[in-house]
């Protein structure tokens, strides 16, 4: 009978370096797809305040003829002033209709592959409102 001397226990010290990388590796994933998370949240949420703060820059002059308008400039600049305040890189976009921000920003992971940065971008688009109307619709 053949005796193998000195191998035994191999596979389980294998089996374990394996697990030990295997959960170093999901650990990883974890830690990034959360801060991918958050932080795609924070950008989304700063565009929907930004967009919001722009339409209800309403010009006076057509809500009191009954139709309900932006005003592009005083709307892109309450935009801008609410991205800014989010400490968001960005832009804003107004017409008599709509309103739209566009946030791009490029999020450090925790445990980058190779250094490697996550863009995000988030675009949102509003119409004024005031009083539960919204924007009339011009051919």
């Amino acid at each position: 009978m053949i005796e193998h001397v000195g191998q035994a226990g191999q596979t389980l010290v294998i089996f374990a370096l394996v697990l030990a990388f295997s959960l170093i590796g999901m650990l990883a994933l974890v830690a990034d797809l959360g801060t991918l998370f958050v932080a795609y949240n924070r950008v989304d949420d700063g565009a929907l305040l930004a967009i919001q703060s722009g339409a209800s820059a309403i010009d006076q002059g057509s809500f009191y003829t009954g139709s309900l308008r932006l005003d592009p400039q005083a709307a892109e600049q309450r935009c801008r002033e609410s991205l800014a305040a989010a400490r968001l890189p960005g832009h804003c976009t107004a017409s008599a209709r709509s309103i739209t921000a566009e946030v791009d920003q490029a999020v450090t992971l925790p445990v980058p592959l190779l250094g490697v940065r996550a863009p995000i971008h988030v675009s949102r688009t509003a119409e004024p409102a005031f009083g539960g109307t919204t924007a009339e619709k011009t051919s």
